[in-house]
């Protein structure tokens, strides 16, 4: 749950960034211009967002969007190094966050997916000038619950429920399921600007998927019958699912 003054002090510590930015003389004068614009406009949208919002107001898409992209935008600029390339990059993170002050949490259902369920870092360490932060991964049940796909966990019942004793209906249902989990995770694993999806993330989403539905029986079931089947894959299940996180929750670029 993310509340109003959650939102607004992340977006005032990418404000102080943007302050600090322009006192250093390392973007002076060449990217002085782009900084102190950058500071205006988002100082701008944060207080015209503050006046009509109230500090006790929780749980709305514009204050979870706000949040993200401010700290996204705080991330960078704490690695920010004074080249046009870099320079750029932080300014276009920068005016995403301005853009989520008049979104009012009004966006599109693929622009609210896009990077909810990419591994990333979990949080901006201190650096020194001049060097990108050390990778930090997130938390290990925050990797969990994004690499195992709820979703296709929640419409499996019903595929067998629609299926009945019908194999080829089963099959056909659970392909459908993993086509689903696959386009989800396509555009939930890329990077909130857009770009390539994790398609490693993706690969183990579906492997549990096919590892759960296959503990049900969902593809058959072993020569010791469908209590073999299931303590037997089903423990396979938990491992995969329990392990792979560990080699996987590393930040992706």
């Amino acid at each position: 749950m993310t509340t109003f003054t959650q939102a607004v002090e992340a977006a005032d510590a990418l404000i102080d960034q943007l302050q600090g930015l322009t006192e250093d003389p390392r973007y002076l004068p060449r990217f002085f211009d782009t900084m102190f614009g950058l500071r205006t406009a988002l100082g701008n949208a944060r207080d015209r967002f503050a006046s009509v919002h109230s500090p006790e107001a929780v749980d709305r898409p514009a204050f979870a969007t706000i949040l993200d992209r401010s700290e996204q935008a705080t991330m960078i600029g704490a690695a920010l190094t004074p080249g046009d390339a870099e320079v750029s990059r932080y300014a276009a993170a920068v005016q995403r966050a301005i853009a989520a002050f008049a979104n009012d949490g009004v966006a599109s259902s693929l622009s609210a997916l896009r990077g909810t369920l990419r591994l990333r870092r979990s949080s901006t360490p201190l650096i020194r000038p001049g060097r990108r932060p050390d990778p930090t991964p997130e938390p290990y049940y925050t990797s969990l619950v994004k690499l195992f796909p709820v979703e296709a966990v929640t419409l499996y019942p019903l595929a067998i429920g629609i299926a009945g004793n019908d194999i080829v209906i089963r099959l056909i249902l659970i392909a459908i399921i993993t086509l689903f989990v696959i386009a989800l995770r396509w555009f939930g694993t890329q990077e909130e600007s857009g770009g390539d999806a994790d398609v490693l993330a993706i690969g183990v989403s579906v492997i549990s998927f096919e590892l759960y539905a296959a503990s049900l029986g969902g593809f058959g079931y072993l020569p010791g019958g469908p209590a073999q089947t299931s303590q037997f894959l089903a423990f396979i299940t938990i491992m995969w699912v329990a392990l792979v996180p560990f080699a996987l929750r590393h930040p992706r670029r």
